[in-house]
Parts: C-alpha cells; sequence; structure tokens
C-alpha cells in the first residue's frame, strides 16, 4: 500500500455494477463519488460491465473507465433468475482480471458498491492488503415479503457476514442495524442523493414579478416514479377517488403497470382530475414537483427514495408510507402514514412553504454531501491501516 493522507490524495479502485453513461440512481451515485474524489487529487480507476454502446477503455473527467467484460442482456432483468446466473458468473470470470490488474497498479483502496463486487473486493483486499470500503445502496432485505429463503437475500447475508470489508456504509436504518449486527466492519449510515445542479437549473431564483404557483382552490398532488408494483401507483389514483374533488393528481412515470394505472382512473371515474404525464426528463419532473402542492409516495418498499428529497428541496409538502428512512427524518414538510390513513392526513398537510428553493434541505441531501462523507471515510480508513 502507497502513504496515503488527505493531503497526499488516494489511489482509488472502484467496483461498480452500474455506472456511466448509465443514469439510474446507483450509477449516478457512483459516478459522483469518482468525480469528487477525482476533484480532490485522487486517483481514481473504475472497474464496470461493458454493453454494446460502450468502449472497454475510456477517460471522463479524470477518471480512468474499465469495462473488460459484458455482463447479463439489457433484456434480461438483474435479478431474475437467468439474470442473477449470469452475474455470479460475470463475477468469477472478472476475478482473474482484477488480480492481474491490480498487481502494479499500487492501489489504496477498493470500494465496492454492489453485492456482486463485494467479495471480488475483499479478495483483493487481502491478496494486496488493500483498505476495503463498501456501500449497501439497493437491498432485497427491505422488500416487505422478503424471507430469509429468498436466494437474494442469501447471497446478501453472506455478503454482510463475510465480506464488507473495513467500512460499510449505507443510508437506510434497518440496513445499518444488520449490518452492525452480522459484519465486522465499521458501519455507518451517510445521507444524500440530490443532483444540486439539476435542481438550481430546473428551479431558478424567483423574481419579485413572479406570481405564486401554489395558489388557488385546487390542491395538486403529484407522484413520481416507476408504474411497477413496488411503487404502487394504483394506490395514487384509488386515493384520489377518496378525496374532495378540489384534489387533483399528476402521475410522472412509465412501466408495465401503465395499462392498469389507466383502467384503474377510468373505474374511480377520476379521468377529468387525473393527468398521466409519462416519462419526463429530470429537469422537467422537477418543476411539475415545484409546481405541486404535496407530493405523494405510496411505496410498497424504499431505500433512500430521493424524488422525497428533491420535493423537499423544492419546498413541497410530502406524504409517503413509512419506507427505509423516512421514519428517521425530521423535517417540518415530510409526513409519513400508513397507506391506508391517507385520505384522512392530506387534508392536515399545511400547504404554505417557501418560494424557491429550500437551501439548506438541498445542502442536507445533496449528493455533494454523501460524496464528501464518503471521500471522508476512505481517508479515516487509510490512515488507520498502517503501511506495510
Amino acid at each position: 500500500m502507497s502513504d496515503s493522507t488527505d493531503e497526499e490524495t488516494l489511489n482509488v479502485l472502484i467496483l461498480a455494477e452500474d455506472f456511466y453513461p448509465k443514469e439510474s440512481g446507483g450509477a449516478f451515485i457512483d459516478w459522483n463519488v469518482a468525480q469528487h474524489l477525482a476533484e480532490c487529487g485522487d486517483s481514481v480507476t473504475v472497474v464496470t460491465p461493458r454493453n454494446e454502446q460502450t468502449p472497454s477503455i475510456e477517460h471522463v473527467d479524470n477518471v480512468e473507465i474499465r469495462r473488460p467484460l459484458r455482463s447479463h442482456g439489457s433484456d434480461t432483468h438483474p435479478n431474475s433468475i437467468l439474470g442473477l446466473i449470469w452475474r455470479i458468473v460475470f463475477a468469477i470470470i472478472l476475478i482473474p482480471y482484477l488480480l492481474y490488474f491490480a498487481r502494479n497498479r499500487n492501489f489504496d483502496l477498493v470500494y465496492s458498491t454492489n453485492h456482486l463486487f463485494h467479495f471480488p473486493a475483499t479478495l483483493l483486499g487481502t491478496v494486496f492488503g488493500l483498505v476495503h470500503v463498501s456501500f449497501v445502496g439497493y437491498s432485497p432485505s427491505i422488500q416487505s415479503n422478503s424471507t430469509i429463503t429468498d436466494p437474494l437475500v442469501i447471497l446478501e447475508r453472506i455478503n454482510f457476514r463475510y465480506f464488507m470489508g473495513n467500512v460499510a456504509l449505507c443510508q437506510t436504518p434497518s440496513i445499518s442495524s444488520l449490518l452492525s449486527k452480522l459484519s465486522r466492519a465499521e458501519v455507518d449510515r451517510i445521507d444524500g442523493c440530490v443532483d444540486s445542479n439539476v435542481v438550481q437549473k430546473a428551479i431558478p431564483d424567483k423574481r419579485p414579478d413572479q406570481t405564486d404557483t401554489k395558489t388557488g382552490d385546487e390542491i395538486r398532488l403529484i407522484f413520481v416514479g416507476r408504474l411497477v408494483d413496488i411503487k404502487n401507483p394504483i394506490e395514487a389514483v384509488h386515493l384520489l377517488s377518496t378525496l374532495h374533488p378540489k384534489y387533483r393528481l399528476e402521475i410522472v412515470g412509465a412501466g408495465a403497470k401503465r395499462t392498469v394505472v389507466e383502467e384503474a382512473i377510468l373505474e374511480e371515474n377520476v379521468s377529468d382530475r387525473t393527468h398521466l404525464a409519462g416519462l419526463l426528463s429530470h429537469e422537467q419532473t422537477l418543476k411539475e414537483i415545484y409546481d405541486s402542492d404535496i407530493l405523494i409516495l405510496p411505496s410498497k418498499a424504499d431505500a433512500y427514495p430521493a424524488v422525497v428529497f428533491e420535493a423537499l428541496s423544492l419546498n413541497t409538502p410530502v406524504l409517503a408510507t413509512p419506507v427505509g428512512v423516512l421514519p428517521t427524518i425530521d423535517h417540518p414538510h415530510l409526513t409519513t402514514a400508513k397507506l391506508e390513513n391517507f385520505d384522512n392526513v392530506l387534508p392536515m398537510i399545511d400547504l404554505e412553504t417557501g418560494d424557491g428553493i429550500d437551501e439548506n434541505t438541498l445542502e442536507r441531501f445533496s449528493v455533494e454531501r454523501f460524496t464528501q462523507d464518503v471521500r471522508t471515510h476512505m481517508v479515516s480508513a487509510v490512515s488507520d491501516i498502517p503501511d506495510s
């Protein structure tokens, strides 16, 4: 291991299953971590799967990205049986490459951000004496119907028990508790996921001559998310049918349940109060959230729903089911309640919020906050390990 301190910078290997140029939540977080490390002067190399459009090696913003192998095809769901088999085979085949590649690169630290990569990262740490920092984002254990016999849960528990490294980071209290119980790693829960640059671009400072968009007799609800079973979009429609006619609902997102949602809108006779916006750009979605009165999140399970923190940063109140981290978040405009109580809770939500962006909330939940905390843990972990 090379000499590394906060001032002298780090030489970091990142193992990420989803990465630039993908735009998923996990890929966005990992890309921002890599960018922040590079901006701090660290040497950053990322190993990630390749697809039909991505080159095997490229350099972007001082980040070296290596894609030596292809994983599952784009038409295969990663958590299906076939997808899981492909991913495990990919990880096994990747190990010889990683051992050969890391032999002469003099890395200080390996950072693994997916369940698939925690074992290879642990192996690299053992063979080359590297510090291993891991991150748990998605977790099958947060599903309400998950059981210890679920193959994904079994693999996760094996990871938690043996392969989390020196430091394990997460964003959900239940996962933090589970890691502390099963893992020998130092465990910490950290916040942050909101792209503050996009928020600032979408909602510029309000001019004195602008009128308040959050006024009038109508109360505009907004649902933002994939139209899939776990996000419960159909319950947003059922909820609207129980409310006073002054309530209107906008649904932003796409997914397999769109037809079911359309049928529910007709069955509940709320077509005149519902707008299916479809899939919008991130910036346009933020504008729609800002122009709405309340964001509703009826999800069955969610770890760290970015849309909630985006809404709070935009001074839009949120009513959500008590999923993931949300019950532990103390914020005046966040209300959590059981889904069956939404219709009673909604009228009690204070709609009188500030205009523009809530800068304090944006800073508190920004992805920049997350990346800074990740690097702080990396520097601390490296400094705690004596040079060999």
